[in-house]
């Protein structure tokens, strides 16, 4: 445990080492920021459109399927002369007009069923494409908004560093002054407070990097977002069964199941490659009425007027197309058998990044423990070693290492805690239960910044 009487030094060094915006208020949590990419986000929002643009070949396929009914109507000028070789020339000028209408409907075209299957297949493929990227969306929000919290501890590790360093160089130009230290030391004191001047500058630069990358996301201006509290409890995935959470994802990993739908779709386009050579059925009935007023139609028995109905079922039976049948089918045959391996890889891919990523998680745990422990390791020997320094055992290059080695602690221990949260999060994309609900309970965690690096107050496991 690391005691308050333990932490005074550490406090201490980290006092002052505070970000500019801890006077104002907290404008986002990871919630927040979440609404906000569901509304923004550009990425999510032309997945959305192509789903929608794919799942439009359903309907026209099916209208593939289902009656066509049309109309046609015309209206000409008409203007004929004759040369009779028994009579008078004869000219004339008429009008003459028309309309129909048509009724088709399909009796049997399995080619148009194996499309509309097809397509219904590919439907499904864009909904599970879709409802992935959903949930990359979850992931890339959260990926985004914890490396603007992880540049932020690193920018006050940073600054904690450098003040600690520049009270360091302090002392060793007083003890240079009255002749207790060479000065050697004051010039690697000047030397390691210079490189934590830089590493504080670049530390600056990458907040507003990251804060830009996710401006990215949201499309709007985020300058302070709530940090994590130092409480959230650090606990391994459960179960800690392998073969349980790859049977979850072998049933919901939407990646998985956007391969198994285009699989599918693969399939049916065999069929409907093969139905080529079917012959189609047809129902049809027509109406159409004419009219003119010719002289010859008004001295005929024929009226000027005339209407025709019909009524009959058409039967076509494609012979031979130039080979092009044979060769759609044999297309679509190495199409199923590139879907066919990438389904296989989809599968093997997703067995072996779950259990990856199940042991990830449960390997963080771990480190987040032991890096809590380097943390009061660190502090216990940098403690020794100034003390040291004071009775002349040490070198101002052991303070210096140690104060390092302290801060380094700090850092690993807060980035592993982030590493813990995005690869838990990435584990439960992989099996498919990754939802807004834990955003939710993430963001429970989430607390006002306080300007204050989350140095636990004791360590556990």
């Amino acid at each position: 445990m690391l005691r308050n009487s333990r932490r005074g030094f550490l406090l201490a060094a980290l006092a002052g080492a505070v970000l500019n915006v801890q006077a104002a208020p907290t404008q986002y949590n990871l919630l927040e920021v979440y609404n906000m990419a569901l509304e923004n986000d550009a990425q999510l929002a032309a997945a959305k459109a192509s789903m929608k643009a794919t799942q439009e070949t359903v309907n026209q396929s099916l209208a593939t399927l289902l009656p066509t009914f049309g109309l046609s109507a015309k209206t000409q000028y008409n203007k004929t002369s004759s040369e009779l070789t028994n009579g008078p020339d004869e000219d004339e000028n008429y009008n003459s007009h028309g309309w129909g209408a048509t009724l088709t409907q399909p009796l049997f075209n399995m080619n148009s069923w194996f499309n509309y299957e097809q397509a219904r297949s590919v439907g499904d493929q864009a909904s599970a494409v879709f409802a992935n990227a959903r949930q990359q969306l979850i992931l890339r929000v959260a990926e985004s908004y914890f490396n603007v919290l992880r540049s932020e501890d690193s920018l006050m590790t940073a600054k904690a560093q450098e003040r600690a360093l520049k009270q360091q160089l302090d002392q060793a130009r007083e003890r240079y002054n009255v002749g207790l230290i060479a000065e050697t030391d004051v010039l690697v004191a000047r030397a390691a407070y210079d490189n934590a001047r830089v590493a504080r500058i670049q530390a600056e630069n990458l907040v507003s990097v990251s804060y830009e990358g996710l401006r990215t996301i949201v499309n709007q201006d985020v300058t302070d977002i709530a940090q994590l509290e130092k409480a959230m409890p650090v606990v391994a995935p459960t179960p800690n069964n392998p073969e349980e959470w790859v049977n979850t994802a072998l049933a919901n990993n939407l990646g998985l199941k956007a391969a198994r739908e285009g699989l599918t779709a693969s399939k049916s386009k065999v069929k409907a490659s093969k139905s080529g050579h079917a012959p189609t059925v047809n129902a049809f009935a027509s109406y159409n009425f004419s009219s003119n007023n010719s002289s010859q139609a008004r001295s005929t028995i024929l009226s000027g007027d005339r209407t025709d109905t019909v009524v009959g079922v058409q039967f076509d039976l494609p012979i031979f197309s130039g080979g092009a049948t044979s060769s759609v089918t044999r297309q679509a045959s190495f199409q199923l058998e590139e879907a066919q391996k990438n389904y296989d890889q989809q599968l093997r891919g997703t067995n072996a990044n779950t259990r990856n990523l199940l042991r990830t998680a449960t390997s963080d745990v771990d480190r987040v423990h032991a890096s809590c422990q380097v943390i009061i390791s660190s502090e216990s020997a940098l403690k020794a070693t100034q003390s040291g320094y004071e009775v002349g055992t040490r070198n101002i290059t052991d303070v210096l290492d140690a104060q390092q080695q302290l801060y380094s602690s700090i850092s690993n221990y807060l980035n592993t805690r982030y590493d813990f949260i995005v690869n838990t999060l990435k584990l439960k994309q992989a099996v498919g239960t990754l939802s807004p609900v834990d955003l939710e309970e993430l963001n429970q965690w989430m607390t006002d910044a306080s300007g204050e690096l989350s140095v636990p107050d004791q360590c556990g496991g």
